[in-house]
């Protein structure tokens, strides 16, 4: 293939970073005091990969980091470093190392994007390594079927203890993380990568558009099997805005159907919907309650009669303690409830407190954060280690300055695809509307979950965003001319 021509730091490191970021598990590798997240290996990695590159981009003497956005993010990284200085110097704050090592993260998450950046030398580079990320969506879905159906282990990071290397095995009805740490990161990065595989299978010859269909169906599939809730309305929103762009309408009806047919065919994850919008009848009742006084009651509906089933006695052998020196081994019998699905209230009771976590402990904390110091915020890691909307974090931690610099590159990002869309070719048109629906669905899961500081779908995201904001710099050029 073309791409593997050339020996590029800057193509080949983008590529390394597209298979071991999804694929490699969170194996922590060295802990970090005053918290549970560690330094992993793809940390390594991905220094390693922009050290390289960096020592090219020297010699080549060549430095092309797309202006005006370099700005912006030099201004954000800014923002936060003044951010934790203004905890540490005003506020008070007393975990600096911790506040500058997460400001560092944040670093190293957006640096990739000017790796790739330079690694879309063209549009015919960037359709190759579209291509190449079917592959990995691929493999992600395969593991996912051997963690579902052949217990294949999962690492995960939900936890503490989870964290520290502990290699898990999943019951069949248990959401699906594949080899991400959790099923909200897998979620959220299928929010991420669909758009662009539909894009694929809109703008390639026949043979990667049967690919792409089927890879596509492939990480729907998953989507659902993480029974998401936020993650499948973000789907819903990069899809519709995906075909909408390109007034492709009876292809977006027919698509929508599809995936709310099959999704709320889902068990679990019709079950949390439902659950999510019950609150919402349930208030519009009692408000439309009084106009239905004066009517007549309801018939009596006869109710059917629930028979509660016995525990099921399941014989197991046990260790119990040596006597005199000898070891010995007692069954007994152990009572327990067998079954392969959860129970609808429990799926409800799961639903509620992940709401009511958000509501009442996590979005009020930043809010009392951000009210603390307006202006820079309490500084980074001052939330502890999930706000689940990464905008009121952004308000909590780096104040009103880091929130409207942050604001800016996703803003800049929009208006660059756009532009470059009403002068593009009609394949372009089709990529650039993919990487407009990726980048509106990850910032809508951002609004209840914190995807900019989940190493795996930030270091994807801002990998494909310098993608997309090459394809859009190249037509700008093309207008210069």
């Amino acid at each position: 293939m073309k791409i593997l021509k050339e020996s590029r730091w800057a193509r080949i490191g983008f590529l390394v970073l597209l298979f071991a970021v999804p694929l490699y598990p969170k194996f922590p590798l060295l802990g970090v005091k005053h918290t549970y997240v560690a330094i992993r290996v793809t940390d390594l990695v991905v220094t390693g990969v922009l050290g390289l590159w960096l020592l090219e981009v020297v010699a080549r003497r060549r430095w092309n980091l797309g202006q005006p956005l370099r700005k912006y993010f030099f201004l954000f990284w800014l923002a936060g470093l003044l951010a934790n200085l203004s905890a540490f110097w005003i506020t008070d704050f007393l975990n600096i190392h911790l506040a500058f090592l997460h400001w560092l993260r944040r670093i190293e998450y957006m640096a990739v994007f000017f790796l790739a950046l330079d690694a879309g030398e063209d549009k015919e580079t960037i359709r190759h390594l579209l291509r190449i990320l079917l592959l990995v969506v691929f493999l992600v879905f395969a593991y996912g079927i051997g963690q579902k159906y052949f217990g294949l282990p999962v690492v995960s990071t939900m936890n503490a203890e989870f964290s520290s290397g502990l290699v898990l095995h999943l019951d069949k009805w248990v959401r699906i993380s594949s080899t991400f740490a959790g099923h909200y990161d897998l979620a959220a990065w299928l929010v991420l990568v669909l758009p662009l595989v539909l894009a694929l299978a809109l703008a390639e010859e026949l043979f990667w558009r049967i690919v792409a269909i089927l890879i596509f169906l492939a990480g729907f599939q998953l989507l659902v099997w993480t029974a998401s809730r936020i993650s499948f309305v973000a789907y819903l929103l990069a899809i519709t805005v995906t075909l909408v762009i390109q007034r492709r309408w009876l292809l977006w009806v027919l698509l929508l159907a599809f995936s709310l047919g099959f999704g709320l065919h889902s068990q679990e994850l019709n079950t949390r919907l439902v659950s999510t919008v019950s609150p919402v009848i349930t208030f519009w009742q009692k408000v439309t309650s009084r106009y239905h006084q004066g009517q007549e009651r309801p018939p009596l509906v006869r109710r059917k009669k629930v028979v509660a089933l016995a525990p099921t006695k399941v014989s197991t052998t046990v260790p119990v303690a040596a006597e005199a020196g000898h070891s010995a081994q007692k069954k007994r019998t152990i009572i327990r409830e067998v079954r392969t699905w959860p129970k609808p209230e429990e799926l409800k009771a799961a639903t509620a407190r992940s709401s009511l976590i958000r509501f009442r402990v996590e979005w009020p904390r930043a809010w009392r954060a951000w009210v603390k110091n307006p202006l820079w915020g309490l500084g980074y890691s001052s939330l502890g280690l999930a706000t689940d909307c990464d905008y009121l974090r952004l308000l909590g931690e780096t104040g009103l300055v880091g929130f409207l610099a942050f604001l800016l590159i996703p803003g800049h990002l929009l208006n660059s695809f756009w532009q470059a869309w009403r002068g593009s070719d009609r394949r372009t048109k089709i990529f650039l509307a993919g990487f407009v629906g990726s980048l509106l669905g990850f910032l809508a899961n951002a609004f209840f979950i914190d995807v900019f500081e989940a190493s795996k779908d930030a270091f994807s995201f801002w990998l494909l965003m310098g993608l997309g904001y090459k394809l859009s710099q190249d037509h700008e050029k093309k207008t210069k001319r």
